[in-house]
């Protein structure tokens, strides 16, 4: 954990890699510059800088999305915070007067406040709905969703405050001081600093690491140092004649969004399979009667039927579904006869295949690293394990080294829990590699923020779970919770939700589950022989027809576009 230093770091300098600016060209009067990637961005595809007048220049992907370098300043720009997206910024002044440009939206000053000491630093929360100020004496000011956690403005700073970056989840940053000096608040480890070198600073920016496990000092020589998980490479100040490094900003992380959805392969029908499964639950008499506040527009199918399967497969591929996590209640169970057919579906049309571990009968750790073997000759690389604290976190770690190259993630249904951060410490110390929400019903989007950000603390993938609503009332009566679909704006909420709280893969709950009614299967208008009626999709994102059969799909299409996009 302790410090390291390097010069030219494999971070982003404010003065970006001083060799890089000086192919540039930055008039005299923007000069200090300070730079900062997209956070959706690779390096490799731009960096903006941006200098004390207030001028931007953007290259790469990195767009122009305004500049206050035609405004009369009555202080200069002393940082600069890129939005969530990337296509957006701030300025911010030493008087602290902020400047949104793009999707950033201005939240707040201190433009009209007298202040002690100048504005030295910004940083965004991770959602992009707030930020802080840091004023040189630490004092912190907090705007839209930015949460104050303390400041040092209280105590007798040896050199004042030059750097400020916020923690993963939100909920803490670090101030730094100009002569190394690390301080802490919220959330924020404290993972050292350069003061108990002896080695003289002049500390100018400081960045965190994507988890929140690290971060770098930049001094104004272009030097790093660097502490926890942060590294740093490289040997060379840069070129001679170049602009002073005023800032840091980290890199961004390289992730490949995805998307996956929840399948359930249980459903079968006397003609291919001997009997009814599922559609008979709660006494319902299918195929006209099925145990759903919905209808299948394909009816009362069944998962062994290879027609079906290959049709459903193709409806996920086209809606820009990656993995489909088929439900598997372990060898010899329905779901486990039909999986080889399932895989061979999902192979045809491209889909990754995933199992939904579920919690079967005398399921254990010892008998999981057994179903991971057996289940990587069908091709599945990634399980989900539904309730995985049924057995301790100290029991997933000890077998985790026996279950050889296969992502893991983990669920559970203690919702207090995951707020308090307990089960994502026991995913962390259970070896998983990342959490899941799957309810449809509880989570919120704080939930999935909170999910998000607690996990990026413990370096694990993240995926909330979105879904379109929630009806079970004809399957179990005694569940009277309802979530309506609202013309599709829940399901649109969620994904929102999902994407703002830095999803690494969005799960759908559910492609086909029809008992819950979170499908997102097509369905049709019908009304059952006890004369219920469902109106189906009808409606939704302003469709009727064989357009509102299909409208969930189609939607999630526009979603999956989107994330990738970001």
């Amino acid at each position: 954990m302790g410090g390291r230093r390097w010069r030219r770091a494999g971070v982003v300098l404010v003065g970006l890699f001083v060799p890089l600016l000086s192919r540039v060209s930055v008039p005299a009067a923007a000069q200090p510059v300070t730079s900062s990637p997209g956070p959706a961005l690779p390096a490799s595809r731009g960096y903006w800088a941006v200098g004390a007048g207030g001028g931007v220049l953007g290259t790469g992907g990195a767009g122009f999305y305004g500049s206050t370098g035609a405004v009369r300043l009555n202080r200069p720009i002393v940082g600069m915070a890129p939005s969530r997206s990337g296509r957006g910024y701030w300025l911010v002044a030493s008087d602290g007067g902020v400047f949104a440009f793009g999707d950033a939206v201005f939240r707040g000053s201190t433009g009209a406040i007298r202040l002690n000491h100048p504005v030295a630093a910004i940083a965004a929360t991770p959602s992009g709905a707030g930020y802080w100020l840091a004023a040189a004496d630490g004092g912190v000011f907090a705007f839209g969703d930015a949460v104050f956690r303390g400041s040092t403005g209280g105590l007798r700073l040896a050199r004042p405050v030059a750097g400020l970056a916020s923690t993963p989840s939100g909920r803490g940053y670090w101030l730094a001081a100009a002569d190394g000096g690390v301080f802490a608040f919220g959330d924020a480890p404290f993972l050292g600093s350069p003061v108990a070198s002896g080695e003289p600073r002049s500390v100018v920016g400081m960045a965190a690491t994507h988890r929140g496990l690290g971060y770098w000092l930049a001094s104004a020589d272009g030097a790093v140092d660097a502490f926890g998980d942060a590294v740093v490479a490289g040997n060379s100040v840069g070129s001679r004649g170049a602009p002073a490094v005023v800032g840091i900003a980290a890199a961004p992380v390289r992730t490949t969004p995805e998307t996956a959805a929840f399948f359930y392969p249980w459903y079968a029908r006397p003609d291919l399979d001997f009997v009814w499964r599922h559609w008979e639950a709660n006494r319902h008499s299918p195929p006209d009667d099925v145990a759903a506040n919905f209808y299948p527009s394909r009816g009362a199918y069944s998962s062994s039927d290879p027609a079906v399967l290959d049709a459903q497969m193709a409806e996920l591929a086209a809606a820009g579904v990656d993995a489909v996590i088929s439900s598997w209640w372990g060898r010899g169970s329905f779901e486990d006869d039909v999986l080889p057919a399932v895989a061979a579906a999902a192979s045809a049309r491209r889909v990754r295949l995933a199992v939904h571990l579920e919690p079967y009968p005398g399921r254990t750790v010892e008998r999981v690293v057994e179903d991971v073997a057996y289940l990587r000759r069908f091709g599945v690389g990634d399980v989900w394990v539904y309730e995985a604290a049924l057995s301790t976190a100290t029991a997933w770690a000890a077998a985790r080294g026996r279950m050889g190259d296969v992502r893991l993630m983990a669920d559970t249904a203690n919702l207090a829990s995951l707020r308090s951060g307990a089960f994502v410490e026991f995913a962390r110390t259970g070896r998983f590699d990342g959490v899941y929400s799957y309810d449809a019903v509880r989570y919120t989007a704080a939930d999935f923020a909170n999910l998000c950000g607690l996990a990026r603390q413990e370096r694990l993938l993240c995926s909330p779970s979105v879904a379109p609503g929630y009806v079970a009332t004809r399957t179990k009566p005694a569940d009277l919770r309802v979530l309506d679909r609202a013309g599709g704006t829940r399901y649109d909420a969620q994904w929102r939700a999902a994407l703002a709280a830095g999803a690494d893969i969005v799960s759908i709950t559910s492609y086909n589950e029809w008992h819950e009614g979170t499908q997102i299967e097509p369905a049709r208008p019908y009304c059952f022989p006890d004369a219920f009626c469902s109106p189906g999709y009808e409606g939704a994102y302003g469709t009727s027809g064989a357009g509102a059969e299909t409208s969930y799909l189609g939607r999630t299409r526009v979603w999956t576009d989107a994330f990738r996009a970001s």
